[in-house]
Protein backbone atom coordinates (compact mmCIF):
# COMPACT_ATOMS: atom_id res chain seq x y z
CA UNK A 1 0.00 0.00 0.00
CA UNK A 2 1.48 3.37 -0.70
CA UNK A 3 1.37 6.26 1.88
CA UNK A 4 0.76 8.74 -0.51
CA UNK A 5 -2.57 9.68 -2.46
CA UNK A 6 -4.71 7.25 -0.31
CA UNK A 7 -8.29 7.55 0.06
CA UNK A 8 -8.88 7.09 3.78
CA UNK A 9 -12.26 6.80 5.54
CA UNK A 10 -12.38 7.73 8.90
CA UNK A 11 -15.28 6.58 11.07
CA UNK A 12 -16.60 8.19 14.76
CA UNK A 13 -13.79 10.99 14.85
CA UNK A 14 -16.37 13.76 16.68
CA UNK A 15 -13.60 16.17 17.85
CA UNK A 16 -11.33 15.40 14.85
CA UNK A 17 -8.04 13.99 16.39
CA UNK A 18 -8.20 11.11 14.22
CA UNK A 19 -8.17 13.47 10.88
CA UNK A 20 -5.44 15.41 12.46
CA UNK A 21 -3.32 12.23 12.73
CA UNK A 22 -4.10 11.26 8.94
CA UNK A 23 -3.02 14.45 7.70
CA UNK A 24 0.50 14.45 9.67
CA UNK A 25 1.27 10.94 8.82
CA UNK A 26 -0.01 11.42 5.08
CA UNK A 27 0.20 14.69 4.02
CA UNK A 28 -1.34 14.13 0.21
CA UNK A 29 -4.08 11.31 1.54
CA UNK A 30 -7.29 12.44 0.84
CA UNK A 31 -9.76 11.67 4.17
CA UNK A 32 -13.91 11.40 4.34
CA UNK A 33 -15.51 11.28 7.53
CA UNK A 34 -18.25 9.01 8.43
CA UNK A 35 -20.16 9.79 11.95
CA UNK A 36 -21.60 6.38 12.63
CA UNK A 37 -20.68 2.31 11.39
CA UNK A 38 -23.57 2.74 9.29
CA UNK A 39 -22.04 5.89 8.06
CA UNK A 40 -18.99 4.09 6.98
CA UNK A 41 -20.74 1.07 5.42
CA UNK A 42 -23.01 3.28 3.25
CA UNK A 43 -19.56 4.78 2.16
CA UNK A 44 -17.68 1.54 1.55
CA UNK A 45 -20.10 0.49 -0.75
CA UNK A 46 -20.10 3.91 -2.71
CA UNK A 47 -16.83 4.61 -3.19
CA UNK A 48 -13.37 2.55 -2.75
CA UNK A 49 -10.72 3.14 0.33
CA UNK A 50 -7.56 2.12 0.67
CA UNK A 51 -8.17 2.20 4.53
CA UNK A 52 -10.45 2.85 7.18
CA UNK A 53 -9.30 4.36 10.63
CA UNK A 54 -12.44 4.09 13.01
CA UNK A 55 -12.66 5.27 16.17
CA UNK A 56 -12.91 2.15 18.89
CA UNK A 57 -15.92 3.71 20.64
CA UNK A 58 -17.92 3.38 17.77
CA UNK A 59 -17.83 -0.22 18.36
CA UNK A 60 -19.76 -0.14 21.54
CA UNK A 61 -22.91 -1.08 20.77
CA UNK A 62 -23.18 -4.67 19.27
CA UNK A 63 -19.41 -4.68 18.72
CA UNK A 64 -19.10 -8.15 17.04
CA UNK A 65 -21.97 -7.65 14.78
CA UNK A 66 -20.23 -4.05 13.42
CA UNK A 67 -16.75 -5.27 13.23
CA UNK A 68 -18.23 -7.95 11.25
CA UNK A 69 -20.09 -5.53 8.96
CA UNK A 70 -17.46 -3.12 8.53
CA UNK A 71 -14.59 -5.57 7.37
CA UNK A 72 -16.93 -6.92 4.65
CA UNK A 73 -17.67 -3.34 3.38
CA UNK A 74 -13.82 -2.29 3.43
CA UNK A 75 -12.80 -5.23 1.02
CA UNK A 76 -9.65 -5.35 0.84
CA UNK A 77 -8.85 -2.25 2.26
CA UNK A 78 -6.54 -1.74 5.54
CA UNK A 79 -9.42 -1.95 8.71
CA UNK A 80 -7.82 -0.16 12.39
CA UNK A 81 -8.94 0.95 15.15
CA UNK A 82 -8.13 3.73 17.11
CA UNK A 83 -8.63 3.56 20.93
CA UNK A 84 -7.76 5.26 24.17
CA UNK A 85 -6.45 2.83 26.84
CA UNK A 86 -9.60 2.19 28.41
CA UNK A 87 -10.74 0.49 25.02
CA UNK A 88 -7.89 -1.53 24.35
CA UNK A 89 -9.50 -4.68 25.80
CA UNK A 90 -12.19 -4.32 23.22
CA UNK A 91 -9.44 -3.59 20.28
CA UNK A 92 -8.27 -6.74 21.02
CA UNK A 93 -11.59 -8.81 20.92
CA UNK A 94 -12.22 -7.12 17.78
CA UNK A 95 -9.26 -8.76 15.96
CA UNK A 96 -10.70 -11.76 15.74
CA UNK A 97 -13.59 -10.23 13.62
CA UNK A 98 -12.28 -8.88 11.06
CA UNK A 99 -10.34 -5.68 12.49
CA UNK A 100 -7.15 -5.77 11.03
CA UNK A 101 -4.92 -3.84 13.63
CA UNK A 102 -5.70 -1.17 16.58
CA UNK A 103 -3.34 1.90 17.52
CA UNK A 104 -3.36 2.99 20.86
CA UNK A 105 -3.38 6.76 20.60
CA UNK A 106 -1.37 9.40 20.98
CA UNK A 107 0.13 8.36 17.92
CA UNK A 108 3.11 8.95 15.48
CA UNK A 109 2.92 9.57 12.56
CA UNK A 110 5.11 6.85 11.55
CA UNK A 111 2.86 4.31 13.90
CA UNK A 112 0.11 5.70 12.31
CA UNK A 113 1.45 4.88 8.44
CA UNK A 114 2.91 1.10 9.58
CA UNK A 115 -0.14 -0.15 10.61
CA UNK A 116 -2.21 1.38 7.84
CA UNK A 117 0.47 0.07 5.21
CA UNK A 118 0.00 -3.15 7.28
CA UNK A 119 3.19 -3.88 8.86
CA UNK A 120 2.35 -4.12 12.65
CA UNK A 121 4.57 -3.44 15.40
CA UNK A 122 5.30 -6.61 16.16
CA UNK A 123 6.54 -7.24 12.84
CA UNK A 124 8.73 -4.15 13.00
CA UNK A 125 12.68 -6.30 13.47
CA UNK A 126 15.54 -4.83 12.53
CA UNK A 127 17.67 -6.91 10.26
CA UNK A 128 21.17 -6.81 9.06
CA UNK A 129 22.59 -6.18 5.17
CA UNK A 130 22.03 -9.09 3.19
CA UNK A 131 20.06 -11.37 6.09
CA UNK A 132 16.90 -12.54 6.72
CA UNK A 133 14.30 -11.08 9.04
CA UNK A 134 14.98 -12.04 12.55
CA UNK A 135 13.91 -11.21 16.17
CA UNK A 136 15.81 -9.01 18.12
CA UNK A 137 18.80 -9.75 20.36
CA UNK A 138 17.07 -8.61 23.42
CA UNK A 139 12.95 -9.67 23.77
CA UNK A 140 11.10 -6.55 25.08
CA UNK A 141 7.85 -9.29 25.06
CA UNK A 142 7.21 -8.55 29.21
CA UNK A 143 6.69 -4.75 28.04
CA UNK A 144 4.02 -5.84 25.04
CA UNK A 145 2.44 -8.10 27.50
CA UNK A 146 1.93 -6.57 30.54
CA UNK A 147 -1.94 -6.89 32.31
CA UNK A 148 -1.63 -2.94 32.10
CA UNK A 149 -5.56 -2.66 33.13
CA UNK A 150 -5.40 -5.31 36.10
CA UNK A 151 -1.59 -3.82 37.51
CA UNK A 152 -3.60 -0.09 37.90
CA UNK A 153 -6.64 -0.92 39.22
CA UNK A 154 -5.00 -2.77 41.73
CA UNK A 155 -2.69 0.11 42.44
CA UNK A 156 -5.71 2.34 42.36
CA UNK A 157 -7.58 0.36 45.08
CA UNK A 158 -4.84 -0.11 47.26
CA UNK A 159 -2.75 3.26 47.49
CA UNK A 160 -5.62 5.78 46.07
CA UNK A 161 -3.53 8.37 47.04
CA UNK A 162 -0.56 7.32 45.35
CA UNK A 163 -1.90 4.50 42.50
CA UNK A 164 0.24 6.28 39.62
CA UNK A 165 3.59 5.63 41.27
CA UNK A 166 2.65 2.04 42.75
CA UNK A 167 1.48 1.44 39.31
CA UNK A 168 4.93 2.26 38.23
CA UNK A 169 7.01 0.15 40.87
CA UNK A 170 4.68 -2.91 40.00
CA UNK A 171 5.56 -2.84 36.13
CA UNK A 172 9.35 -2.46 36.71
CA UNK A 173 9.11 -5.68 38.83
CA UNK A 174 7.37 -7.34 36.13
CA UNK A 175 9.96 -5.87 33.24
CA UNK A 176 12.79 -8.02 34.21
CA UNK A 177 16.46 -7.55 34.77
CA UNK A 178 16.97 -5.92 31.10
CA UNK A 179 14.60 -2.72 31.18
CA UNK A 180 13.94 -0.54 34.11
CA UNK A 181 10.90 1.91 34.04
CA UNK A 182 10.55 4.82 36.82
CA UNK A 183 8.86 7.89 37.78
CA UNK A 184 10.30 11.17 37.04
CA UNK A 185 9.31 15.23 38.24
CA UNK A 186 8.25 17.12 35.02
CA UNK A 187 11.57 19.05 35.53
CA UNK A 188 13.98 16.01 36.32
CA UNK A 189 17.28 15.67 34.06
CA UNK A 190 16.53 12.15 32.61
CA UNK A 191 19.80 9.87 32.06
CA UNK A 192 21.17 10.07 28.68
CA UNK A 193 21.48 7.22 26.28
CA UNK A 194 24.48 5.76 25.88
CA UNK A 195 26.72 2.94 27.09
CA UNK A 196 25.16 0.21 25.40
CA UNK A 197 21.26 1.63 26.85
CA UNK A 198 18.79 3.29 24.67
CA UNK A 199 16.37 5.87 27.18
CA UNK A 200 12.50 7.15 26.60
CA UNK A 201 10.42 9.55 28.34
CA UNK A 202 6.89 9.55 27.83
CA UNK A 203 5.26 12.55 29.60
CA UNK A 204 1.93 11.82 31.71
CA UNK A 205 -0.46 14.94 31.98
CA UNK A 206 -2.05 16.48 34.98
CA UNK A 207 -5.41 18.50 34.99
CA UNK A 208 -4.05 21.47 37.49
CA UNK A 209 -0.44 20.22 38.79
CA UNK A 210 3.15 19.96 37.06
CA UNK A 211 3.40 16.88 34.62
CA UNK A 212 5.46 14.04 35.39
CA UNK A 213 7.81 11.80 33.13
CA UNK A 214 7.72 8.07 32.67
CA UNK A 215 11.54 7.12 32.10
CA UNK A 216 11.99 3.50 30.26
CA UNK A 217 15.76 2.88 30.06
CA UNK A 218 16.36 -0.75 28.10
CA UNK A 219 19.24 -2.17 25.96
CA UNK A 220 20.33 -1.16 22.36
CA UNK A 221 19.66 -4.43 21.08
CA UNK A 222 16.23 -4.29 21.87
CA UNK A 223 13.20 -2.51 18.97
CA UNK A 224 13.04 1.12 20.31
CA UNK A 225 10.53 1.77 18.28
CA UNK A 226 7.80 -0.86 19.72
CA UNK A 227 9.60 0.19 23.55
CA UNK A 228 8.56 3.87 22.43
CA UNK A 229 4.96 2.91 21.27
CA UNK A 230 4.37 0.54 24.47
CA UNK A 231 5.38 3.72 26.71
CA UNK A 232 3.01 6.00 24.92
CA UNK A 233 0.50 3.14 26.00
CA UNK A 234 1.13 2.69 29.18
CA UNK A 235 1.45 6.21 29.77
CA UNK A 236 -1.64 6.70 28.16
CA UNK A 237 -3.40 4.73 30.98
CA UNK A 238 -1.33 6.04 33.71
CA UNK A 239 -2.68 9.81 32.68
CA UNK A 240 -6.41 7.98 33.46
CA UNK A 241 -5.66 6.84 36.56
CA UNK A 242 -3.48 10.21 38.05
CA UNK A 243 -6.68 11.79 36.66
CA UNK A 244 -8.66 9.76 39.08
CA UNK A 245 -5.80 10.56 41.74
CA UNK A 246 -6.32 14.09 41.48
CA UNK A 247 -10.00 14.44 41.72
CA UNK A 248 -10.33 12.11 44.43
CA UNK A 249 -7.39 14.30 46.56
CA UNK A 250 -9.88 17.46 45.42
CA UNK A 251 -12.87 15.61 46.62
CA UNK A 252 -10.74 14.84 49.97
CA UNK A 253 -9.70 18.51 50.64
CA UNK A 254 -13.35 20.04 49.63
CA UNK A 255 -14.66 17.53 52.34
CA UNK A 256 -12.06 18.77 55.50
CA UNK A 257 -12.30 22.03 54.01
CA UNK A 258 -14.66 25.17 55.25
CA UNK A 259 -16.25 26.59 51.97
CA UNK A 260 -15.97 30.02 53.09
CA UNK A 261 -12.53 30.45 54.84
CA UNK A 262 -10.34 27.98 53.17
CA UNK A 263 -9.35 26.48 56.63
CA UNK A 264 -10.78 22.75 58.34
CA UNK A 265 -13.81 22.66 59.13
CA UNK A 266 -15.14 20.74 62.35
CA UNK A 267 -14.96 17.40 61.44
CA UNK A 268 -11.16 17.70 59.89
CA UNK A 269 -10.54 19.60 63.19
CA UNK A 270 -12.06 16.50 65.78
CA UNK A 271 -10.22 14.12 64.17
CA UNK A 272 -6.69 15.83 63.59
CA UNK A 273 -6.81 16.46 67.63
CA UNK A 274 -7.36 13.03 68.31
CA UNK A 275 -4.81 12.04 66.12
CA UNK A 276 -1.94 14.42 67.67
CA UNK A 277 -3.20 13.66 71.00
CA UNK A 278 -2.17 10.33 70.60
CA UNK A 279 0.64 11.14 68.72
CA UNK A 280 1.93 13.39 71.55
CA UNK A 281 0.98 10.42 74.11
CA UNK A 282 3.78 8.92 72.13
CA UNK A 283 6.15 11.19 71.19
CA UNK A 284 5.52 13.56 74.95
CA UNK A 285 5.31 16.86 73.57
CA UNK A 286 2.95 19.31 74.40
CA UNK A 287 -0.89 20.04 72.74
CA UNK A 288 -2.17 23.89 72.87
CA UNK A 289 -5.43 24.33 71.71
CA UNK A 290 -6.47 28.06 71.23
CA UNK A 291 -10.52 28.47 70.99
CA UNK A 292 -12.15 32.01 69.87
CA UNK A 293 -14.62 33.71 68.33
CA UNK A 294 -14.89 37.66 67.18
CA UNK A 295 -16.58 39.81 69.71
CA UNK A 296 -20.15 41.45 69.30
CA UNK A 297 -19.84 39.23 65.55
CA UNK A 298 -23.87 40.05 64.80
CA UNK A 299 -23.16 43.41 65.15
CA UNK A 300 -21.02 43.47 62.07
CA UNK A 301 -23.77 41.46 60.36
CA UNK A 302 -26.39 43.88 61.42
CA UNK A 303 -24.24 47.21 60.25
CA UNK A 304 -22.70 45.92 57.53
CA UNK A 305 -24.68 43.06 56.09
CA UNK A 306 -23.40 39.39 55.63
CA UNK A 307 -21.59 40.36 52.32
CA UNK A 308 -19.25 41.83 55.14
CA UNK A 309 -19.86 39.18 57.80
CA UNK A 310 -18.63 36.68 55.42
CA UNK A 311 -15.34 38.86 54.17
CA UNK A 312 -14.60 39.53 58.29
CA UNK A 313 -14.69 36.03 58.58
CA UNK A 314 -12.36 34.86 55.69
CA UNK A 315 -10.21 37.53 56.61
CA UNK A 316 -9.85 36.42 60.57
CA UNK A 317 -8.87 32.64 59.56
CA UNK A 318 -6.06 34.35 56.83
CA UNK A 319 -4.64 36.78 59.48
CA UNK A 320 -4.54 33.95 62.41
CA UNK A 321 -2.86 31.52 59.83
CA UNK A 322 -0.53 33.96 58.62
CA UNK A 323 0.28 34.38 62.03
CA UNK A 324 0.63 30.26 63.04
CA UNK A 325 3.42 27.85 62.11
CA UNK A 326 3.36 26.24 59.09
CA UNK A 327 2.45 22.72 60.78
CA UNK A 328 -0.41 24.18 63.41
CA UNK A 329 -3.90 23.39 62.16
CA UNK A 330 -6.02 26.09 61.63
CA UNK A 331 -10.34 25.32 61.58
CA UNK A 332 -13.14 27.22 61.58
CA UNK A 333 -15.82 25.14 63.91
CA UNK A 334 -18.84 27.37 63.64
CA UNK A 335 -20.28 30.87 62.82
CA UNK A 336 -17.48 33.20 64.03
CA UNK A 337 -15.68 30.40 66.50
CA UNK A 338 -12.41 29.68 65.30
CA UNK A 339 -9.66 26.77 66.81
CA UNK A 340 -5.96 26.35 66.56
CA UNK A 341 -4.09 23.29 67.69
CA UNK A 342 -0.70 24.39 68.55
CA UNK A 343 1.98 21.21 68.74
CA UNK A 344 5.78 20.59 68.69
CA UNK A 345 6.67 19.72 65.47
CA UNK A 346 10.12 18.94 66.44
CA UNK A 347 9.18 17.13 69.37
CA UNK A 348 9.80 18.21 73.40
CA UNK A 349 12.57 20.46 74.15
CA UNK A 350 13.64 18.61 77.69
CA UNK A 351 12.13 15.23 79.09
CA UNK A 352 8.64 14.91 80.03
CA UNK A 353 7.86 12.90 83.43
CA UNK A 354 3.83 12.81 82.63
CA UNK A 355 3.07 14.71 85.81
CA UNK A 356 0.14 16.79 85.89
CA UNK A 357 1.22 20.63 86.11
CA UNK A 358 -1.57 23.12 86.27
CA UNK A 359 -0.41 26.80 85.43
CA UNK A 360 2.11 26.04 83.10
CA UNK A 361 1.91 28.63 80.52
CA UNK A 362 2.70 27.53 76.87
CA UNK A 363 5.00 30.52 75.92
CA UNK A 364 5.11 30.38 72.05
CA UNK A 365 1.19 29.58 71.14
CA UNK A 366 0.26 32.19 73.94
CA UNK A 367 2.41 34.99 72.19
CA UNK A 368 1.23 33.79 68.92
CA UNK A 369 -2.14 33.75 69.96
CA UNK A 370 -2.10 37.06 71.78
CA UNK A 371 0.40 39.03 68.44
CA UNK A 372 -2.91 37.51 66.71
CA UNK A 373 -5.31 39.47 68.64
CA UNK A 374 -3.12 42.55 68.54
CA UNK A 375 -3.07 42.69 64.86
CA UNK A 376 -6.74 42.48 64.46
CA UNK A 377 -7.23 45.15 66.14
CA UNK A 378 -4.79 47.41 64.80
CA UNK A 379 -5.84 50.50 63.08
CA UNK A 380 -3.55 50.62 60.07
CA UNK A 381 -4.23 46.62 59.12
CA UNK A 382 -5.51 46.58 55.69
CA UNK A 383 -6.81 43.21 55.66
CA UNK A 384 -10.13 44.67 56.87
CA UNK A 385 -10.70 47.19 54.68
CA UNK A 386 -14.77 45.90 54.44
CA UNK A 387 -15.40 47.80 57.17
CA UNK A 388 -14.84 51.05 55.93
CA UNK A 389 -12.67 54.02 57.73
CA UNK A 390 -15.59 53.93 60.51
CA UNK A 391 -14.53 50.44 61.20
CA UNK A 392 -11.14 50.18 61.49
CA UNK A 393 -9.73 49.02 64.44
CA UNK A 394 -12.80 47.96 66.43
CA UNK A 395 -13.03 44.61 65.20
CA UNK A 396 -11.67 42.22 69.03
CA UNK A 397 -11.96 38.48 69.92
CA UNK A 398 -11.92 36.71 72.77
CA UNK A 399 -10.20 33.60 73.28
CA UNK A 400 -9.49 30.69 75.71
CA UNK A 401 -6.60 28.17 75.76
CA UNK A 402 -5.74 25.00 76.99
CA UNK A 403 -3.28 22.77 77.47
CA UNK A 404 -2.52 19.10 77.27
CA UNK A 405 -1.31 17.03 79.15
CA UNK A 406 -1.32 19.77 82.04
CA UNK A 407 -5.28 20.95 81.67
CA UNK A 408 -6.75 17.79 79.76
CA UNK A 409 -5.94 13.86 78.76
CA UNK A 410 -8.35 13.65 76.23
CA UNK A 411 -9.94 15.65 73.35
CA UNK A 412 -12.92 16.36 74.50
CA UNK A 413 -11.63 17.29 77.79
CA UNK A 414 -9.12 19.78 75.84
CA UNK A 415 -11.82 21.54 74.36
CA UNK A 416 -14.37 21.95 77.03
CA UNK A 417 -11.44 23.05 79.24
CA UNK A 418 -10.64 25.79 76.48
CA UNK A 419 -13.96 27.06 75.75
CA UNK A 420 -14.56 27.23 79.67
CA UNK A 421 -11.68 29.32 79.30
CA UNK A 422 -13.43 31.27 76.54
CA UNK A 423 -16.83 31.61 78.03
CA UNK A 424 -16.12 32.27 81.94
CA UNK A 425 -12.82 33.74 81.16
CA UNK A 426 -12.17 36.40 78.57
CA UNK A 427 -15.91 36.53 77.70
CA UNK A 428 -16.44 37.18 81.54
CA UNK A 429 -13.26 39.42 82.11
CA UNK A 430 -14.57 42.06 79.25
CA UNK A 431 -13.79 40.61 75.69
CA UNK A 432 -10.37 41.22 73.69
CA UNK A 433 -8.67 39.07 75.84
CA UNK A 434 -7.30 35.83 76.19
CA UNK A 435 -7.39 33.40 79.15
CA UNK A 436 -5.56 30.38 79.47
CA UNK A 437 -6.61 27.68 82.22
CA UNK A 438 -4.96 28.07 85.32
CA UNK A 439 -5.69 30.66 87.50
CA UNK A 440 -4.99 34.04 88.22
CA UNK A 441 -2.13 36.02 85.89
CA UNK A 442 -3.49 34.01 82.87
CA UNK A 443 -5.27 36.47 81.04
CA UNK A 444 -3.62 38.58 78.28
CA UNK A 445 -5.55 41.11 77.22
CA UNK A 446 -5.88 44.94 76.47
CA UNK A 447 -5.47 47.28 80.35
CA UNK A 448 -8.99 48.25 81.32
CA UNK A 449 -9.94 50.89 84.12
CA UNK A 450 -10.72 48.95 87.63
Amino acid sequence: MRLTNEHILVVGDRDRRLQSAVAGAMPAASVTHAATVFDAIAELNAGVYSGVLAGAQSFESRPEAAARALREAAGDGRLVLFAEPGHEPLSKQLLSYGIDDYLIGPAEPGELQQVLAGVTLRDQVPAAAGDALRAPVTPIDPLLELPLTDIVLSAMVDHPQAAVREAVAAICERLGASMTLSLAPGEAVVPAAGDGRQVFVQPIRREDSPAQKLVLELPDSADGQIAHHALARIAGVLAKAQQIDDRQARLQRLAITDDLTGVYNARYFKHFLNRILEKARTRRFPVTLFLFDIDNFKKYNDTYGHGVGDEILKQTASLIKRCSRDHDLVARISGDEFAVVFWEKEGPRQPFDGAIQPGRLPATPLMIADRFRKLLGNQDISDFNALGPAGRGVLTISGGMSVYPYDARTADELIQAADHALMFGAKKGGKNSIYLVGGDGDAMGEERPA
